[in-house]
C-alpha cells in the first residue's frame, strides 16, 4: 500500500502544540493536569500528561473535531507531502533467496509490492499478477489478481496506483469461483506440487530514511515451504530503529538527570562514538565496538561538564568513555 505512513506523519505535525515541547508543569490540552517533565517527547510535544489524554486528543483528531486548527493540518500535510515510490525496477522476477543468512531476508522484493507483469517465484512456484478494474456496485473499484501456474487466483482489493490495499477477498479456483472461509488454507496443486496461497509483508524504509513502507503480495508457495521469519524487516529498517530507539533512550536516560533548564540534544552515541575515532576520552586508549554493555570496556558516554554541575546533554559536551572510566570519573 502506497506511503501507509503518511496520514500519521500529517497527524504528527497536527497535533505538535503551537509552544513547542513541554518542559514540564504545563497544563494538559485535554484534562488540565500538569505534563510531567519525564513524559514522553511525543506526549510532551502535544502538551498531554498521559497515554490516555494522548488518545483522547488523537480520537479528536480522528473526528475532525473543531479543538484540531484546520490550519495546522493544512500546514503539517504541506510540510510532509507525499513520499516517492521506492520502486524504480520495470517488470521483474522477484526470486526465492534460500542461501540467505539473517539479517538478510530469504526473498527479493522492491517497492510497495508487485506490477502487473512481475512474476514472483517462490521455492519453484511462479506467480503473476494482474489489476482489474470491477464494475459500478462491486464493494471495490479495483482488485490486484495474483495468478498461479494452475490457475488458481488470489484476489484483494487495490488502490489507484494498482498496489494492494487493506481489503482481502481471498482464494478462487481457475473457473473464476469464489472460495469461502478458506483463505490460507486453501490447497491446489502445480506440476505435482501441493501449493497454499502465503501473504508477504515487508517493512523497509524510503530511499530518504524518514518514513516506513510495506511491500505486500500474496504468492503461490509450496505447502511444505520454508516459513518467513515473522515479523519480516528489511536489514535497512532494522538498523534505522535500532538507531532511533538508542536516541530516545539517550535522551530520556539524561533527560531525567539533567537540570529543568538544561539543553538536552537528541542524538545517537554512536555519533560520537565515530567523532571520537572509538578513543575514550578520559584515558586515551581504545574503546572496541564488538564490547557491549554492561561489561566494564564498553563504550559509554561522558558529559565533559557533568550533567548535575550544570552540563547540557549535547553533542559538543559529550564525549567517549570507557564504562568503567566513566564510572570512576563520576566516583572522584
Amino acid at each position: 500500500m502506497a506511503d501507509q505512513d503518511a496520514h500519521f506523519r500529517v497527524m504528527d505535525e497536527a497535533l505538535k502544540h503551537p509552544d513547542g515541547r513541554a518542559k514540564g508543569g504545563e497544563p494538559c490540552v485535554i484534562c488540565g493536569k500538569p505534563v510531567p517533565a519525564s513524559a514522553h517527547w511525543v506526549q510532551r510535544d502535544r502538551h498531554v500528561c498521559s497515554g490516555r489524554c494522548n488518545n483522547l486528543l488523537r480520537r479528536r483528531y480522528g473526528r475532525g473535531s473543531a479543538s484540531i486548527n484546520a490550519e495546522r493540518v493544512a500546514a503539517a500535510v504541506e510540510a510532509t507531502g507525499p513520499r516517492p515510490n521506492p520502486r524504480t525496477s520495470g517488470p521483474r522476477v522477484f526470486r526465492t533467496l534460500p542461501d540467505a543468512r539473517p539479517p538478510e531476508l530469504p526473498i527479493e522484493w522492491e517497492g510497495y509490492g508487485p506490477h502487473p507483469g512481475d512474476v514472483i517465484e517462490r521455492y519453484g512456484i511462479l506467480t503473476q499478477y494482474l489489476v482489474q478494474d470491477m464494475p459500478d456496485g462491486y464493494f471495490t473499484s479495483r482488485v490486484v489478481v495474483a495468478v498461479a501456474e494452475s490457475g488458481d487466483m488470489f484476489v484483494a482489493g487495490a488502490t489507484d496506483e494498482g498496489y494492494y490495499s487493506s481489503l482481502v477477498i481471498g482464494p478462487h479456483g481457475p473457473g473464476g469461483e469464489r472460495l469461502e472461509g478458506q483463505l490460507f488454507s486453501h490447497t491446489f496443486d502445480i506440476n505435482g506440487v501441493l501449493c497454499q496461497w502465503r501473504r508477504e509483508r515487508v517493512t523497509d524504509l524510503q530511499p530518504d530514511g524518514v518514513d516506513y513502507f510495506f511491500w505486500e503480495c500474496y504468492a503461490a508457495v509450496p505447502v511444505d515451504a520454508p516459513a518467513y521469519p515473522e515479523p519480516m524487516h528489511s536489514p535497512r529498517y532494522r538498523a534505522e530503529m535500532d538507531r532511533r530507539r538508542r536516541i530516545s533512550s539517550n535522551a530520556a536516560k539524561h533527560e531525567r538527570r539533567a537540570r529543568s533548564e538544561a539543553t538536552i540534544e537528541r542524538f545517537d552515541p554512536v555519533e560520537v562514538y565515530e567523532r571520537d575515532a572509538w578513543t575514550c576520552g578520559i584515558c586515551g586508549g581504545k574503546v572496541d565496538p564488538q564490547v557491549l554493555h554492561p561489561d566494564a570496556m564498553s563504550a559509554s558516554l561522558d558529559h565533559v561538564v557533568p550533567l548535575s554541575k550544570g552540563g547540557d546533554h549535547t553533542r559538543s559536551n559529550s564525549v567517549l568513555a570507557h564504562l568503567i572510566c566513566n564510572i570512576r570519573k563520576s566516583a572522584n
